[in-house]
């Protein structure tokens, strides 16, 4: 992939191995040299790249030891980095669906035209998805975009079902950074449905503006998603 960093090359190459089950939990990486050898590059590049892997609790490093894949890696969601819910499940061992239930062009309400720096009479494009993985509905998101910065996504298919995916190839707008909110609250009967389970059971909710890399808001999203559905988030002093 032109552009990519080698070290990054080797992170997305052993992340979709490890989601995909070919590396097992608790198994033990081959070495550094190894790998330098096996991806033809230098063995700080493959060691800044297992260092991006354990930021992301996908491995777990033992001194003296090796570096070994963590117990869950392959069904965790991490918060980690601004990437979406189809790169993060991408190559996971249990099928990952989505359902679009929602796309339009819309009115945004004062939050959504606040959050996105809307002035007044400017639409948006709304896209409401239902993600599950193995069967199971687990996330629920509604993302506003401005119609003016995209204005034929109400009408295209997203690439695999990512809308960050669809934005970087169709668009050309590359992913800076994110303000994200998250706080618990009761299901409503709507989402208890959507999701499958009983009315006032607990969920999170997140609220996310995402920024592009020339530092313009592009997207308002909120999500809901059950509590057994594992987030992550390394941090570090």
């Amino acid at each position: 992939m032109v552009g990519t960093p080698a070290y990054r090359r080797i992170y997305e190459d052993l992340s979709a191995r490890i989601h995909a089950g070919e590396l097992a939990p608790n198994a033990q990486l081959p070495g550094e040299a190894l790998l330098a050898e096996q991806f033809g590059v230098a063995r700080m590049t493959v060691r800044q790249a297992i260092g991006q892997l354990a930021d992301d609790a996908l491995v777990v490093r033992r001194q003296g030891v090796g570096t070994f894949v963590a117990g869950d890696a392959a069904g965790r969601r991490s918060l980690n980095r601004l990437t979406s819910f189809t790169e993060d499940m991408s190559g996971a061992a249990r099928k990952v669906e989505t359902e679009l239930l929602l796309r339009a062009i819309c009115d945004p309400k004062p939050d959504v035209a606040a959050a996105l720096g809307l002035t007044a009479g400017a639409r948006v494009v709304r896209i409401r998805r239902l993600r599950r993985v193995a069967g199971v509905p687990v996330l629920l998101n509604d993302s506003h975009l401005p119609y003016g910065l995209f204005p034929s996504l109400d009408r295209e298919d997203l690439i695999e079902g990512s809308l960050y995916r669809t934005l970087e190839t169709r668009y050309d707008t590359r992913l800076r950074r994110a303000d994200q909110r998250i706080r618990a609250v009761a299901a409503s009967r709507e989402l208890a449905r959507l999701l499958d389970i009983a009315p006032r059971s607990p969920l999170l909710r997140s609220e996310r503006i995402t920024l592009s890399d020339r530092n313009t808001a592009i997207e308002f999203a909120r999500s809901w998603a059950r509590p057994d559905f594992e987030l992550s988030v390394h941090l570090q002093r």
